[in-house]
């Protein structure tokens, strides 16, 4: 991403100007009841239940996520008060947050790549974040569910759209990093005046997200971690640069001219990156090994 493309006013008001046209998904009812009761102090497991229990389609969606591999439960779970006793306040939310912008997002051009990708990478940045003592990993999640949710409104926008979506679900090859080919931010600004990292970053902000996780949606294809002043952001944007890395090695996401490189040729390429998170080549093979079989089991 060249710093032509880093104009955060010109862009996001672009960015805006696609949304619009489209419709942004507002933030769910649900889901602001119960962002508000899990963080009142007096919180509990029954309030938050009869929240989501108030909505049918809701309480569906929210048990289908629940039940699905992400969070390896070791019992079918069918209701939403057994659902909270096992899975706890905290990782229920992110249950409610994907199960909502599932909803908000409907279906697209390469929806199914979109999903597998995002869920992977969610799970890998909380992963991450733990790894490396980020003080938040239902941050990092949430920035790995909404780091790629632009690409659906290019998908819906343009129908030529689809053959750039492959490439926009990837990691910034180093053939991009030195400039010896373009990058997808460049090819979608050349065709669209605009690209998905601009158009997540007004979906994230619509949704009340937090300046963190906002900003590092912004610049999850940007190497270079001095542009950030604030500490939380830029470990933040190392967390999901890496989890969209690890994600893309995985399911073998970016063919074509954007091939996922080897952990050796990535951490040579983004230096930043390993140094923010402390993290040596070996330290990044151990992470993709450990979260291998739960990624690709992922539904």
């Amino acid at each position: 991403m060249s710093n032509q493309l880093l104009s955060l006013q010109e862009y996001s008001t672009q960015a805006e100007e696609l949304v619009n046209s489209i419709g942004i998904p507002s933030q769910p009812k649900v889901l602001m009841e119960v962002n508000k009761e899990i963080n009142s102090p007096d919180a509990s497991f029954s309030s938050v239940a009869e929240i989501i229990s108030r909505d049918v389609s809701m309480s569906a969606k929210v048990l289908k996520v629940v039940n699905s591999a992400i969070f390896g439960l070791s019992e079918n779970v069918d209701s939403i008060d057994r659902a909270l006793a096992m899975m706890g306040l905290k990782n229920f939310n992110k249950i409610i947050l994907t199960s909502s912008l599932r909803e908000a997002l409907g279906s697209f051009p390469g929806v199914e790549d979109f999903w597998s990708h995002s869920m992977a990478v969610a799970t890998i940045a909380y992963y991450v974040a733990a790894k490396t003592g980020f003080q938040e990993p239902e941050q990092a999640y949430t920035a790995g569910l909404f780091h790629d949710c632009g690409v659906p409104y290019l998908a819906k926008k343009y129908k030529d759209y689809p053959e750039l979506a492959e490439h926009a679900l990837s990691v910034v090859h180093s053939d991009a990093l030195s400039g010896a080919t373009k990058s997808v931010i460049g090819v979608e600004d050349e065709r669209y005046k605009t690209h998905h990292c601009a158009v997540g970053y007004v979906v994230a902000k619509s949704w009340n997200l937090s300046p963190a996780v906002h900003k590092s949606i912004w610049y999850h294809h940007y190497v270079h971690l001095n542009i950030h002043e604030n500490d939380t952001v830029k470990k933040l944007s190392a967390i999901l640069i890496l989890s969209d890395y690890i994600g893309s090695h995985i399911h073998y996401i970016g063919g074509g001219n954007c091939p996922v490189e080897q952990e050796a040729s990535w951490a040579e390429s983004h230096p930043e990156v390993m140094a923010e998170l402390q993290l040596q080549v070996m330290d990044i093979k151990d992470m993709r090994e450990d979260l291998e079989e739960k990624i690709m089991n992922l539904t």
